[in-house]
């Protein structure tokens, strides 16, 4: 977990990571719709600050919801901050996400098309190539 320091001291950003999601998960069998109802709030505060490793983090454990059926559509903003971020790890969680829940009617869908047209022009074959799958 990230722990981040304010003037009052040491608080937990996030609880969970991807890992603890999937065990919390199967350990939850009886409560597992509660249990979800609280990591997607937990999810919630993540994506809204301005650190992109959470975001990304974030978007991670969406993913994994969405394919358990969840929507994760009111991320999809955060989906292209992460698309656009200039690390390449991070860059490639956008990019998962996006091929994952982005559809033909996704509002956001030309922010995306332009975001894949910038990476494909870049100098950056890593960058190229992952605008290319």
């Amino acid at each position: 977990a990230v722990v981040s320091t304010q003037s009052t001291g040491a608080f937990r950003m996030f609880e969970k990571n991807l890992h603890d999601l999937v065990r919390g998960i199967r350990t939850n069998k009886n409560n597992e719709s509660k249990f979800i109802a609280s990591c997607i709030e937990e999810i919630r505060n993540e994506i809204k600050t301005d650190n992109m490793s959470l975001k990304m983090h974030g978007i991670i454990k969406l993913v994994y919801l969405q394919m358990l059926g969840y929507d994760m559509s009111w991320a999809n903003f955060t989906t292209i901050e992460v698309m656009s971020a200039s690390k390449f790890t991070y860059k490639r969680v956008g990019y998962l996400a996006a091929s994952q829940s982005f559809h033909e009617n996704t509002d956001l869908l030309m922010l995306a098309t332009n975001m894949i047209r910038k990476d494909l022009c870049s100098v950056n074959q890593y960058e190229s190539s992952l605008a290319l799958s």
